[in-house]
């Protein structure tokens, strides 16, 4: 914005935004708040870790309930079986992992799929 009382100077307006934590983005697994993009979709730290041990470790878990269990914040680490169930239903994937570079590959390039 240009300052019509002065000659040549400009004045400059910052715009100020408020940050309303109620529009923060949650975890679609487990309801936490997301730390960025995992395996191809918004997660949590916990849940990113947690499929990245599954997959990497080949873990195979079984449901000691009905196969329905709660899956939030508080409860997800009760039922591993339930937790990678709903990893997959809500859009985990393995696609979306970081490829390892290749030697021609500069090393801060990722390939993602």
């Amino acid at each position: 914005v240009i300052n019509p009382h002065s000659k040549g100077s400009v004045t400059l307006k910052v715009m100020e935004y408020s940050y309303d934590d109620d529009l923060e983005e949650l975890c679609p697994v487990c309801g936490d708040k997301v730390s960025g993009y995992h395996y191809g979709l918004l997660t949590c730290e916990s849940c990113k870790g947690f499929f990245k041990r599954t997959v990497q470790n080949n873990k195979r878990y079984t449901c000691a309930e009905n196969q329905e269990c709660k899956i939030d914040k508080t409860q997800r680490k009760r039922c591993p079986f339930c937790r990678f169930q709903k990893c997959l239903s809500v859009g985990m994937r393995l696609e979306g992992k970081r490829k390892h570079l290749l030697p021609q590959q500069k090393k801060d390039t990722f390939l993602t799929h």
